[in-house]
């Protein structure tokens, strides 16, 4: 599995094309809008709270935000980077841990992040505080 998601995540590496616009990263390959702005060096929430904060995130004059799935995530992960291994690109982000929406299949009550100092990907209880990274699809 762990092969898997590395190969993914070279390939992600590979084809984003990111460019920013005002407090957001835009991916046109993936057609993914990314929250890049102080709050997400500063908020750290309960799984709960991140996926309630990212539902009614309005954001330069834009809503529709969410928790990113461990994949979406995964795809801002640049693997030749260390503290923080996060893409350039991006202003803001903490190599720290990051909720994302996908649940661990084996236990309803964790949930996986991404670390990322290492860009490891992990699951944890969502009774733990981590930080959030809002996405959305482009319109």
């Amino acid at each position: 599995m762990k092969m898997i998601l590395l190969s993914m995540l070279g390939f992600t590496f590979l084809i984003a094309d990111l460019h920013r616009v005002e407090n957001s990263v835009v991916d046109s390959t993936s057609k993914l809008v990314w929250q890049d702005s102080h709050a997400v060096e500063q908020k750290e929430l309960l799984y709960d709270e991140a996926k309630a904060y990212c539902n009614t995130l309005v954001l330069d004059k834009q809503n529709g935000w969410r928790l990113p799935s461990i994949y979406e995530l995964q795809s801002i992960v640049d693997l030749t980077q260390y503290d923080p291994a996060l893409q350039r690109g991006f202003h803001f982000g903490l190599s720290k841990n990051y909720w994302s929406s996908t649940l661990y299949v084996d236990d309803k009550d964790r949930a996986w992040f991404v670390n990322f100092k290492s860009g490891s990907v992990e699951h944890s209880r969502k009774s733990y505080d981590f930080y959030i990274r809002c996405v959305r699809n482009k319109k």
